[in-house]
């Protein structure tokens, strides 16, 4: 099939769980034989030309837009975005992805080529549904929900503690909300992580609508050998990207209540913060431990896990399925995540995963990673656990099967 790809940003390096779910599922696509022109967004007006070489390897073209996207790296632009879509049917979340050079180069791509399916990686890029079926009607249609973003949405809502920042996250909610149900319904498949997300999509939506499950895979990679730590304390690992909210908030909370019980009880030897954009909170916070250690952004994680006896995922917000978490199972990382965090996924407390959702619980479960032979038990399994459900063929296998029965219709 000929297929013209929509996702947010080029999907490498792969340094974080968004990039890494998208680099899979095209490799999966090409493999299976199907050609691809992918079009994405550049944050950068002269985009680094080895990272677009790595996806031309999978793709017939790709295509980059200049658009500024990061709300924390444009404040002042993105304010004044903010404030014009009070008076659009469009979130701000949407809103900002508007760009009369993508609807230029998209209706481009549609005269020159003709393609059998659109496929949206992201809800945001839904924005071009209306142009792209105006100019490539009888193209096959697919949503791939790496999300349920208008619930994020209206969690996000519900912790905000400004008045005028909860107002302003209600409204996003709604707006969300509305544009998600109506894309969901306007697909010929919608694709979604798992099935506690189809099912809090399809209370959402209220009608019924095509889909299917395919969770997110990871490439393979070396186990990690668990080892017994000589001075009976943990090195403790935090992964993740620090500008999304979610991320930012668990990790102040953890900061603020776990890491002071913790240290009292002698159990951690060094918390590494990795991920890039820590807020000035998070940085205010590790200043009081000597124990706390933020790495900012790093082109490989590998030493971080090697370094690590276990990791933690105390995330309180958000939807869909955590790629560090099932990048930890694929490594064999033990790992503690709150009930949110393992969302979604094939998590079973003390078996694959240790699940924790508030400090004192987070306390015991670290404790017990102490026990060597609990970590190795915790590594084994989960590593089965990637192996029969994120590996590359597996994953493979489901969206073959989808595309399969797409062309056939």
């Amino acid at each position: 099939m000929k297929i013209l790809f929509l996702t947010n940003l080029l999907p490498y390096p792969l340094d974080n769980g968004g990039k890494i779910k998208t680099y899979t599922t095209i490799c999966a696509l090409s493999k299976a034989g199907h050609e691809i022109d992918l079009v994405c967004f550049s944050e950068k007006k002269d985009p680094d030309k080895s990272y677009q070489k790595e996806i031309e390897k999978l793709c017939a073209s790709v295509h980059q837009v200049y658009l500024r996207l990061t709300t924390a790296e444009n404040m002042p632009y993105m304010m004044k975005l903010a404030v014009k879509s009070l008076f659009s049917i469009y979130s701000f979340g949407l809103y900002k992805y508007q760009s009369t050079q993508m609807q230029e180069l998209l209706q481009n791509l549609c005269k020159a080529q003709t393609y059998d399916c659109v496929y949206f990686d992201h809800l945001q890029l839904c924005i071009y549904e209306t142009v792209l079926k105006q100019f490539a009607p009888n193209a096959r249609y697919i949503l791939d929900e790496h999300n349920c973003e208008a619930l994020i949405m209206e969690r996000n809502a519900s912790t905000a503690h400004n008045s005028i920042k909860k107002a302003f996250l209600k409204l996003e909610a709604i707006k969300l909300k509305n544009f998600e149900s109506r894309m969901l319904q306007s697909m010929d498949m919608n694709i979604v992580l798992s099935k506690e997300d189809l099912s809090a999509l399809q209370k959402q939506c209220g009608k019924t609508f095509q889909n299917t499950i395919i969770p997110i895979g990871v490439k393979d990679c070396k186990v990690k050998e668990i080892k017994k730590n000589e001075n009976f304390r943990l090195n403790i690992l935090f992964l993740g990207t620090l500008t999304w909210e979610a991320n930012n908030q668990g990790l102040i909370w953890y900061l603020e209540n776990v890491i002071p019980l913790i240290n009292e009880k002698k159990m951690c030897e060094t918390f590494y913060i990795v991920g890039k954009n820590p807020s000035a909170e998070v940085r205010k916070l590790a200043e009081q431990y000597t124990n706390v250690v933020i790495t900012g952004y790093v082109e490989s994680v590998d030493e971080y896990y090697e370094k690590c006896d276990c990791m933690v995922v105390p995330l309180f917000i958000g939807s869909g399925q955590r790629v560090k978490l099932i990048e930890s199972f694929s490594k064999g990382m033990p790992a503690v995540s709150t009930s949110v965090g393992a969302e979604g996924l094939e998590a079973k407390d003390m078996d694959n995963i240790m699940i924790a959702n508030t400090e004192n619980e987070f306390v015991s479960c670290i404790q017990k990673m102490m026990d060597v032979d609990m970590r190795r038990n915790i590594s084994r399994k989960a590593r089965m656990c990637y192996e029969r459900n994120y590996s590359p063929s597996a994953i493979a296998d489901k969206l073959n099967a989808v595309m399969e029965q797409i062309e056939k219709s």
